[in-house]
């Protein structure tokens, strides 16, 4: 039975961290089933759901801190179980610009969690140079969510933040 691992890394921004970071997964036999990456000022992120055997996620899981320490990184480890991740026609995608301001992140995301929607992605971006921010969510929606209803509450919204905003459905 497969086993399944977290595995979350920071630090400074080098050539070849994340080839290490594959090689070391790929020598015992691990698949990286899902990972985000990026780079935040000077400094490397990334987080990788990791799958493999039993012995090999054990192997891998006490080999992974030497590899990061060795290239100066913070690493936390945690195990999980896998879930099967479905392409469900109940996801939305929320996109958003416009001028940035304190606050705009948290209060599009808490609009969304007040109506009990799930956030699955989030990529935001600030451009310190232009002052604009674009953002981009994912929603799973629950069965009850009416996205056309939810429009004219989330177009009110965008007003009162001076952003645009639009629903995407997948």
């Amino acid at each position: 039975m497969n086993q399944s691992l977290v595995f979350t890394a920071t630090g400074k921004d080098k050539t070849g961290i994340v080839s290490e970071l594959t090689k070391l997964i790929w020598q015992f036999g691990c698949n990286i089933d899902d990972s985000r990456m990026g780079i935040f000022g000077d400094q490397f992120s990334i987080i990788m759901l990791i799958s493999g055997s039993r012995s090999a996620i054990n192997q891998l899981e006490a080999r992974l801190p030497l590899l990061a320490h060795s290239m100066q990184l913070l690493t936390i480890i945690q195990r999980t179980q896998a879930q099967e991740m479905e392409l469900s026609p109940n996801q939305v995608t929320v996109e958003f610009s416009g001028k940035d301001a304190p606050g705009i992140l948290k209060e599009v995301t808490e609009f969304f969690a007040r109506r009990d929607l799930d956030l699955i992605s989030l990529r935001s971006k600030a451009d310190r140079l232009t002052e604009q921010i674009s953002s981009q969510l994912i929603f799973k929606s629950n069965e009850d969510c009416n996205w056309d209803n939810l429009q004219p509450d989330f177009n009110q919204l965008c007003e009162r933040l001076s952003i645009s905003g639009k629903f995407i459905h997948t």
